[in-house]
């Protein structure tokens, strides 16, 4: 068993419906509100939106989950195939709402922004999914 802090902020949150959110909770020993710094845009694809995050120096903030997880063996290249080569995982500082300041994992889009994807400047890809009446990506990616 691996133990793993991971900042998600989009269809890996528990809260969000999917079946990778699903698998997420199951491995969950705890989770909070969070946010790192960054902005994000949402991707049209499969059957959904999925959000795609990017480094910014400004004050901008995405909102999400700081989860502590416990992994098995073949978790953790789960999750990378799921998120695929548009995505690396990395280290970044998240803060929590109760202002703690911790290292995470996240997963950062690393190729050049589809022509089609669209801003959210609030930063909470729950919260314009709701707003917007779209739906989340649910569609199993990359053979996860």
């Amino acid at each position: 068993m691996r133990k793993l802090r991971l900042f998600v902020y989009g269809t890996l949150q528990p809260q969000a419906g999917t079946g990778m959110g699903r698998w997420v909770g199951a491995r969950m020993t705890s989770a909070e509100a969070a946010e790192a710094a960054g902005r994000i845009h949402a991707v049209p694809g499969g059957n959904g939106w999925f959000p795609a995050l990017v480094t910014a120096k400004s004050g901008v903030r995405v909102s999400g989950t700081l989860c502590e997880l416990v992994l098995r063996p073949g978790d953790l290249a789960l999750l990378d195939r799921y998120e695929g080569r548009e995505y690396r995982r990395t280290s970044v500082t998240v803060r929590t709402r109760a202002g703690r300041r911790v290292q995470a994992q996240v997963y950062l889009w690393r190729i050049a922004m589809p022509q089609a994807a669209l801003p959210i400047p609030s930063g909470d890809y729950l919260s314009w999914l709701e707003r917007t009446g779209r739906q989340a990506f649910t569609t199993p990616r990359n053979g996860a």
